[in-house]
């Protein structure tokens, strides 16, 4: 009875260096937790674009649907709709699929709605007098579309975006109740063995917090990369907006040759 005490006491004495001495098991979550974030959202955004341009669709029956796709699949709650996929669907229907997959595609569907909204939104913003522009020129619609439009509108969506992939990161979390050994389950589990919960997931935030905050400052970085900046009057440390002003002032130097030409031809003929 003596020595059950002493060890609830020793396990009472909290050990920042426990997080340290078990760090392969957290970054073993971690591991998967960036794999299932990293996919899941690559396959949202492919996803969610198809649904933001199906969803601006002329057409009166596919506009309708995307827009029942996209009010569907963002009112259920995510936990609610891992266990439904995963229990669920795949008992009923006797449908294979592993826990890691059921947390893929249920995180995918989600944020494509959520992110075809966005889309939606940041292809919108930008004129509708850029595209009569591009087509007066001769420019295809897909050209058009790939190389006016889309660029203009991944600079206004880059903030949301990065903001649901951080959402993603934590969301993936969720899986934990399907059996996914990801950062969360990992740490649950090493808990309840060593009964370590406030280092277990102390370890566990401060791993969440390091993968939120890489994330955050991913997204500070494409904001500045693709911010609209004068590339002839300001100093620009991009070598692909460098080169860019490079392209224009040669532009600007022939424009102003020709003009210059033309301006000797008039006066001579006068």
């Amino acid at each position: 009875m003596y020595d059950f005490g002493v060890r609830i006491l020793a396990q009472a004495r909290f050990r920042p260096e426990f997080i340290w001495e078990n760090r392969d098991v957290f970054l073993g979550g971690v591991r998967l937790t960036v794999f299932i974030a990293i996919v899941a959202f690559a396959l949202a955004t492919v996803f969610g674009l198809a649904v933001a341009l199906l969803r601006m669709s002329k057409n009166r029956l596919v506009a309708p649907i995307m827009a029942a796709y996209i009010n569907i699949f963002r009112a259920i709650p995510l936990l609610v709709f891992v266990v439904f996929v995963y229990y669920g669907i795949a008992i009923q229907f006797n449908v294979r699929i592993s826990a890691i997959q059921a947390g893929i595609l249920v995180l995918t569907l989600q944020y494509s709605a959520w992110l075809g909204e966005i889309f939606r939104g940041g292809i919108q913003a930008v004129s509708d007098g850029q595209t009569q522009a591009a087509l007066s020129v001769g420019m295809s619609r897909p050209q058009t579309f790939f190389r006016v439009v889309l660029p203009q509108a991944i600079r206004i969506v880059i903030p949301p975006t990065g903001n649901m992939f951080i959402g993603m990161i934590k969301d993936s979390s969720l899986v934990f109740i399907i059996g996914v050994p990801e950062l969360f389950r990992v740490s649950s589990v090493m808990a309840n063995r060593t009964f370590r919960y406030f280092e277990v997931y102390l370890g566990a935030v401060i791993f969440y917090l390091i993968l939120t905050t890489a994330a955050y400052l991913g997204v500070k970085y494409l904001e500045k990369r693709f911010a609209l900046v004068d590339v002839l009057t300001t100093k620009v440390r991009s070598p692909l907006a460098r080169r860019r002003g490079v392209r224009l002032r040669k532009l600007q130097e022939a424009v102003a040759t020709e003009r210059e030409s033309e301006s000797s031809k008039t006066t001579a003929a006068i």
